[in-house]
Formats: structure tokens, C-alpha cells, sequence
């Protein structure tokens, strides 16, 4: 990996050669890309580690609840941190929920897969399941997941209504830190919904796919929303 500087953390890119989903744990599937619950990257577990570490500190130890992972482009690795900062922060005791907030190509369920159909995100929004209906309560110690629900072509529309702030403010009330996972801003305007409703959010970029100015331009559109940016993590390939 080679060495970057960035205010959160570098990350490395996971290993092609490894089995998408190579797990079966209590019901779930876990592929061998959750490096924070295998050996297969020490490099990037550190990163992760060296991340969290901020985060307690600048965070959480301010009293903050809730952090949005964004990213402009789709191939930036914004779901792969996403997951494995979540799984980071409940390894250390911090109950941790993860909510794939991507309706529109969702991920986390890529990473780790429930055995059976599950409600998520946007059957919630639709009025279609409770909060608690959706909810995998502590798939390991500390971590919950709320999965997106399947694609949903009126994901802004969801978004944009009052259910949504009253379900994150509710989520902010019931876990210590709840991480949202978003799709590129690039191409969807919901990341910055999502970012604003949370009030915080970390933007990750990745060498030879992220433009400085879509990054910039990004980070700007997300300050005048009023969304504090907690730091930048740079993806090395």
C-alpha cells in the first residue's frame, strides 16, 4: 500500500482473488472482504483502526451520534469502509448500528448477507414495516444493521420526507454511533440529503478515480447544507 496522507485514514483495496461471500455465521454470510473480522489485510485493518481512533476522539467524544459515509464517485470504496468501521467500532464496545442507505445500487448486504428476504430502509420509509421490523439486531456484539430494503426508484423521494429524519433521530437516541452508508453523490443527490439529515459526514476518495475538483465541489455542496465534515479518507490502489 503505498503511504498517503488524510485526516481519517488510508485504505487499501480488497483482494480480487478472494470468495464474495466465504462466511456463514448465527444466520448471515460474511465475505472475506469484512477484514475487521479476518487477517487477510493487516493493512487495512490498521487504517481502520487508526480511523476509529479518530473518530472516538473527535466524535463520539464530543457527544456526536451519527456519521454519514460519503463519497462522489461509485467505485470509491465508500461501502467497504462503511462496514468495516462499523464492525471496528463495535469490536471496542461501541454499540454500532450500520444502515444502508444506498436504495439505489444497495452494498452492504454484499459484505454481509442475511440467509432470508429481509424489510430494510425502504420498506420503513413506505410505511410498509416498523423501525424495529427492519432492524438485525447484534449480528456480532455490538452491531446492528438496518439493509436497504432493494432498490427503490423514488430513493430521493424516501429521503426527502419527514419519516426519514424522525427514523434517524431515533436511531441517533437508540445507538451510540449510527453510520449510514450512501451512493455517490456524483450521480444522486441523496448523499447530501442523508449527510444533512445526520448532521456529519466523512468523504472518501480513491487515487486515479476521484477528481480533486468533484471532491472540492462535493466537500462545498455539503458545508452549505450545513453538514460538518469530520474528515477525508484517501483510498490507495
Amino acid at each position: 500500500m503505498t503511504k498517503a496522507t488524510a485526516l481519517v485514514g488510508d485504505v487499501a483495496a480488497p483482494r480480487a482473488n478472494v470468495p464474495a461471500l466465504a462466511e456463514l455465521v448465527h444466520g448471515y454470510e460474511f465475505s472475506r472482504d469484512v477484514v475487521m473480522l479476518n487477517n487477510d489485510r493487516p493493512d487495512f485493518s490498521e487504517a481502520i483502526r487508526a480511523m476509529r481512533t479518530n473518530i472516538v476522539a473527535r466524535h463520539l467524544g464530543d457527544g456526536r451520534r451519527g456519521l454519514a459515509i460519503t463519497a462522489p464517485d461509485a467505485d470509491s470504496m465508500c461501502t467497504f469502509t462503511s462496514v468495516n468501521l462499523a464492525v471496528a467500532m463495535a469490536q471496542i464496545g461501541v454499540s454500532t448500528l450500520l444502515v444502508d442507505g444506498n436504495m439505489r445500487t444497495p452494498g452492504v448486504d454484499s459484505f454481509i448477507r442475511p440467509t432470508s428476504p429481509t424489510l430494510g430502509l425502504a420498506q420503513c420509509l413506505a410505511m410498509q414495516c416498523s423501525a424495529h421490523e427492519a432492524l438485525h439486531a447484534n449480528i456480532v456484539p455490538n452491531l446492528s444493521i438496518v439493509y436497504s430494503g432493494g432498490e427503490a426508484p423514488n430513493a430521493h423521494e424516501l429521503l426527502g420526507g419527514e419519516q426519514f429524519t424522525k427514523l434517524v433521530q431515533t436511531y441517533l437516541r437508540d445507538f451510540d454511533l449510527t453510520i449510514i452508508d450512501t451512493p455517490p453523490a456524483k450521480a444522486f443527490a441523496d448523499a447530501r440529503r442523508i449527510a444533512g439529515v445526520v448532521g456529519y459526514a466523512t468523504v472518501i476518495a480513491r487515487r486515479d478515480i476521484s477528481l480533486m475538483s468533484e471532491i472540492v465541489g462535493f466537500a462545498e455542496s455539503l458545508l452549505e447544507d450545513g453538514t460538518q465534515i469530520i474528515g477525508t479518507v484517501l483510498c490507495e490502489v
